[in-house]
């Protein structure tokens, strides 16, 4: 098993024990994705040197995808394989979070202030914070996701943020932060809702960030619906969010159309039942906070009868 980083050519010394000597040229073969391209090798005592294609010839990792494994093989400019091993094609290029990257199976490395990923720090990565990927040898100073500049926590520590629909709300969360050229900068909360982006400017207070109020709503006439979220630094770098932090934006009146219904709801939403306008709603829709507001831990009123099954029966029971 060989893994080879998908931009470089590269020269390759294959160990085959066995391989018979015989007149002609040996060739490399490999094959992927209905593909299969040849190269020159030559014969070593312990087996064949051959190098990798070129670039610009190998097929395209598939979308969503950070390799591909091709078949290796050695044979004569005619006849069968002799050999045949898998041999990997990886791009580091292709991951798109620090998390992700140096997560990885392959030796991958993440620059934080370029804000990518690659196998080359030497030309990357120069004068940048590095952090090394699990799969890289050797001793580091940042090894691992735990030192990618991430949102950590929400307050509760659960991935969704709770918002009710049509209420100003300031979100805040906690970060981890490495380098102090990131602390320096502006950092801006980012939300979509219903593929509406909309974007508030926010400040970093110790290890927390408090993205500046805005009031959250949706159209859509689901009873939720998710917002993404993201917190960007340097103008386009988002923090990792490796535990899917989002938004939950949600109205009261469309979980539930009574009061006895509206109260038994998860407390989560803390939805209560607005007298005055008769309907389910948090208890600053309700007239401001200012009319009479029931939650979950009384009694609606005038409770009545208004189906029940089964509506007859035998008179003996």
């Amino acid at each position: 098993m060989y893994d080879y980083h998908f931009r470089d050519p590269q020269s390759l010394d294959l160990v085959i024990d066995n391989l018979p000597t015989l007149p002609g040229r040996f060739l490399c073969a490999f094959t992927a994705l209905d593909k299969t391209l040849i190269t020159n090798a030559t014969r070593k005592g312990s087996g064949v040197n051959c190098t990798t294609p070129r670039t610009d010839a190998l097929p395209s990792i598939p979308a969503g995808q950070h390799h591909f494994t091709a078949k290796l093989s050695v044979r004569m400019t005619s006849g069968p394989d002799f050999v045949a091993t898998n041999f990997t094609f990886f791009d580091c290029n292709t991951y798109s979070s620090c998390t992700q990257c140096v997560s990885s199976s392959f030796p991958c490395d993440w620059c934080v202030d370029g804000h990518r990923c690659t196998h080359d720090t030497a030309e990357n990565c120069r004068n940048d914070i590095l952090v090394t990927g699990v799969s890289r040898a050797g001793p580091s100073y940042r090894s691992g996701p735990a030192f990618c500049p991430t949102i950590n926590a929400t307050v509760g520590n659960s991935p969704e943020i709770l918002v009710a629909s049509g209420i100003k709300k300031a979100i805040k969360v906690k970060v981890h932060i490495i380098g102090q050229f990131i602390v320096q900068t502006r950092f801006v909360c980012q939300f979509n809702i219903e593929g509406r982006v909309t974007s508030v400017n926010a400040q970093l207070l110790g290890d927390t960030i408090y993205c500046d109020a805005m009031e959250f709503s949706y159209t859509s006439r689901a009873p939720n619906i998710t917002a993404t979220f993201a917190v960007i630094w340097g103008g386009s770098k988002p923090l990792d969010n490796p535990h899917n932090i989002h938004i939950v934006i949600y109205r009261c009146r469309d979980m539930a159309d009574n009061c006895g219904i509206c109260l038994a709801l998860a407390e989560k939403y803390d939805c209560g039942w607005c007298q005055s306008s008769d309907r389910c709603e948090v208890k600053d829709q309700c007239e401001k906070g200012s009319a009479v507001w029931l939650n979950r831990s009384q009694t609606c009123p005038n409770p009545e009868i208004t189906s029940f099954s089964p509506e007859l029966g035998p008179w003996e029971g």
